[in-house]
């Protein structure tokens, strides 16, 4: 009967033990705005472009892209990524790229 009891005891504390453990394990860093996350731009051949940031945060890749040979103007965006993941996105022709910036997502 004593062992009982002291199994059961040990099952409670270990138990608790647990739940601070995932509780209290810390605390999670909040995201940051986009333009303070450190984000990087890159051109790929005047036709796609990619993003990244350095800090947590959300963002995609927009692109402004230019048709021809009637021009007109319309935009891609990549997919919603989080910190150093990689949005990617690309024109339709080649050399349509007019201007790459990232977005909070």
């Amino acid at each position: 009967m004593f062992s009982v009891r002291r199994f059961a005891a040990g099952a409670v504390v270990a138990t608790a033990a647990a739940a601070t453990a995932l509780v209290g394990g810390g605390t999670a860093q909040a995201d940051v705005p986009v333009w303070q996350a450190n984000c990087h731009l890159y051109n790929v051949f005047n036709t796609g472009g990619m993003s990244n940031c350095e800090l947590p945060t959300w963002h995609q890749v927009k692109l402004t892209c230019i048709a021809w040979p009637v021009p007109f103007v319309y935009w891609k965006y990549g997919p919603a990524q989080y910190g150093q993941n990689q949005s990617w996105a690309s024109c339709d022709s080649l050399n349509a790229l007019s201007k790459i910036e990232v977005i909070q997502a």
